[in-house]
Formats: C-alpha cells, sequence, structure tokens
C-alpha cells in the first residue's frame, strides 16, 4: 500500500486530510478521507457517491492508510517549516 497523493485538510473540517492510494499495484483509490476520532483512534472513509460510500476498508486496512497519512503529514510539515 502506498499513498499516492495527500491533500491536508482544512483545520476544523473533522477530517486530517484526504488521499489518494494505491492498495496494491494497478488498483487506485482517490479521495479517501482520514479522520481522528474522540477516542484517538484513526478512520478512513472511502469517497461517496450519490448512492453513499464506494468503498470501505476494514481496521487494518484504515489503520495503515491513517499510519501512513500521519507520517506523509509529518514529512509534509518538515519539508515547510
Amino acid at each position: 500500500m502506498k499513498i499516492i497523493g495527500l491533500r491536508p485538510a482544512r483545520p476544523g473540517a473533522g477530517a486530517i486530510a484526504h488521499v489518494d492510494i494505491e492498495p496494491s499495484p494497478g488498483v487506485r483509490i482517490y479521495g479517501v478521507r482520514v479522520s481522528r476520532s474522540d477516542d484517538g483512534s484513526f478512520r478512513a472513509f472511502g469517497p461517496e457517491n450519490e448512492r453513499g460510500r464506494t468503498c470501505a476498508f476494514d481496521r487494518d486496512v484504515a489503520n495503515q492508510i491513517a499510519q501512513l497519512t500521519v507520517a506523509g503529514l509529518s514529512q509534509n510539515e518538515r519539508l515547510t517549516s
């Protein structure tokens, strides 16, 4: 799994970032929203269309997406500081 695009969310948006991922070679999912719950855990939600979510992630995959996102945000912060 790798992050192929990372966009930090606006402060107060309820999300920490929106990411584009490549869970396996040749498969890409764009616009995954990563947020932090009140208990401190992370959640990852697939993009939505008029019928609802277009994909879902189990806890392990969501955690992996969140870890990669947090690492990417930290790296971006270091580069812009």
